[in-house]
């Protein structure tokens, strides 16, 4: 596993890059403020704008230091947020990792989420050579799910009662891809 330094990553429609400072307002409005878009986060909505400036300068600063794959989704013709994606949970020992996306509203079952996280995945294979990633949903959460296999992650199974989430306990569905089944659909 290795841990290159972040790249602009770029799909037919969408730019992959470093959030910046100027993202704050649509983060808020997009993301981190609608009910609809954490509802299966583990985070509470933002009351107010400071906090989704808060989650951007952590970002920031992160990226100063390293190791920190935290794209912003941003709209070719625009250049103008949709959404963010991250690979995180590195695991040096078995060298694999897991990811989290978030992907405004107004931007769900267009294919945005497939195309970005087919370019994360790719740099996580081609660029950190890692052996294999995985990652999970809420189950109640249908449409992460249709996008990780979409991209040939293949269920591996649920695991009970894993999130809490609102005073509730939810249950998660898991996925994986190795690097032979990537490799052997994205040549």
């Amino acid at each position: 596993m290795r841990f290159p330094e972040m790249q602009r990553l770029e799909t037919s429609r969408l730019i992959l890059r470093k959030l910046t400072a100027s993202d704050t307002q649509l983060y808020y409005e997009r993301l981190g403020s609608s009910a609809a878009v954490t509802r299966y986060m583990l985070f509470e909505p933002h009351k107010d704008i400071s906090e989704s400036e808060a989650s951007i300068q952590k970002a920031l600063r992160r990226y100063e230091k390293g190791r920190c794959y935290r794209w912003c989704i941003a709209g070719k013709e625009d250049d103008a947020l949709v959404g963010v994606i991250e690979l995180l949970r590195f695991d040096e020992g078995d060298s694999s990792c897991s990811f989290a996306y978030m992907l405004g509203e107004d931007f769900w079952g267009m294919g945005y989420g497939t195309e970005a996280l087919t370019a994360a995945l790719d740099f996580a294979f081609r660029k950190m050579e890692v052996e294999s990633v995985m990652a999970d949903h809420i189950c109640e959460n249908g449409a992460s799910g249709a996008v990780m296999r979409k991209v040939g992650m293949v269920p591996t199974g649920v695991l009970a009662a894993k999130y809490l989430k609102n005073g509730i306990l939810h249950d998660a569905a898991g996925y994986r891809v190795d690097r032979s089944r990537w490799f052997a659909s994205h040549p």
